[in-house]
């Protein structure tokens, strides 16, 4: 995993590592290299008995915008003609050999 740290010169040449992308983390050090290690470390000690996982939420008010189409093509008699006509439409774009 690639963590975007913010690297600070603190007090007394010391250093300070602010990981971006997971709040919260924090390490110092004597040394640049010395401040990361830390932080490397802080981060790999959380990971021990956690997990990162993503999420998707729905902002209410806002509908998804796909959502006015929804069943739009439901029980169409001429949605199998229609699904044909794009798979030989994107065989023809797929051989042009002039296609970037």
């Amino acid at each position: 995993m690639e963590i975007t740290v913010l690297m600070e010169p603190g007090e007394g040449n010391r250093y300070r590592a602010t990981s971006l992308s997971l709040p919260g983390f924090v390490s110092e050090g004597a040394s640049r290299e010395e401040a990361l290690a830390e932080l490397r470390q802080l981060i790999c000690d959380q990971l021990t008995h956690a997990e990162i996982a993503k999420i998707e939420v729905q902002l209410p008010g806002k509908p998804h915008p796909w959502m006015a189409f929804a069943g739009t093509w439901k029980d169409r008699p001429d949605l199998a003609e229609f699904e044909q006509n794009i798979r030989e439409y994107r065989r023809q774009i797929d051989a042009d050999p002039d296609r970037p």
